[in-house]
């Protein structure tokens, strides 16, 4: 049977995280990216999964972070950098060879065009992450925009996905029929106001998901 897994990103303070763990989420994301109403520091991070409850997965979401920025999320206590930007192949091989980051790669889809390069990433990532392709005014992620998840059906993506854009508690169980994946990322759906996080839609997040 599989087993549905969730990554509540957008994570700023200890007791969201904690909430978060105890109500049986499986990743947390912090988001390093200044424009985003979600950023955190590195070094705020750390402070954070130095107190987490219970051990996690923790991601740091990039936006072209350089080397050094991967070996500072490193030393703050990550488990894996999730690579937001226009980053290659060759970058996130470096990031394999200089530090022990698992690496999840993230994919704009707006049409299958967009899915003809992601085979060139396999090698070096342990996920992908498929999301809405944001409008050049808008953030790289974190924007609440569903795509047509029909695109990723018949497609030889030879990698475990997780599932973003749009989420919510009304249409997760439509994403879950789907059968595409049982990795579901979400962000601004579980949020009273940006960069909010709300206990109770986390909460209903996490049931639809996990029932």
């Amino acid at each position: 049977m599989t087993i549905n897994k969730i990554k509540v990103c957008g994570i700023t303070d200890l007791s969201i995280a904690n909430f978060c763990i105890e109500n049986g989420a499986d990743y947390l994301g912090f988001v390093s990216y200044s424009d985003s109403p979600r950023d955190i520091s590195f070094h705020e991070s750390k402070n954070i999964i130095k107190q987490l409850s219970s051990p996690i997965n923790t991601v740091a979401v990039t936006v072209n972070a350089n080397i050094d920025n991967a070996k500072e999320i490193e030393d703050s206590g990550f488990n894996f950098i999730q690579c937001h930007g226009s980053e290659t192949p060759d970058y996130l091989s470096m990031i394999k060879k200089t530090t022990s980051l698992k690496i999840i790669k993230a994919f704009g889809i707006s049409s299958q065009n967009d899915l003809f390069n992601i085979g060139n990433y396999s090698e070096f990532c342990d996920f992908f992450l498929m999301d809405a392709k944001p409008e050049r005014s808008e953030m790289p992620g974190g924007n609440a925009k569903k795509f047509n998840w029909n695109l990723l059906r018949d497609q030889n993506i030879n990698k475990q996905f997780f599932l973003s854009g749009g989420l919510d508690e009304d249409n997760i169980e439509i994403a879950i029929k789907n059968n595409i994946t049982s990795l579901f990322d979400v962000s601004s759906s579980v949020e009273s106001s940006p960069g909010v996080k709300d206990t109770l839609k986390i909460k209903q997040f996490i049931n639809r998901v996990k029932k």
